[in-house]
């Protein structure tokens, strides 16, 4: 996965309130994966770590798993 669809991926999280709810009641990584790639983004748990810098402090705070 590109930085780029890492960063469309977050910036459709922070418009879809729906979508922030999944990603913050996701257990684990697997779960946020799957979330991801249900609304179309193939991102693995090796993409969320390497990029991990592009996620706003606010969603890490809000979410556990990462």
């Amino acid at each position: 996965m590109s930085k780029e669809q890492l960063q469309a991926l977050l910036a459709k999280v922070d418009d879809d309130v729906d979508l922030q709810e999944k990603f913050k009641a996701a257990p684990d990584l697997d779960a946020a994966v799957a979330v991801a790639k249900e609304v179309g983004f193939d991102v693995s748990k090796a993409d969320w770590l390497e990029n991990k810098r592009l996620i706003g402090p606010h969603w890490l705070w809000e979410w556990s798993w990462i």
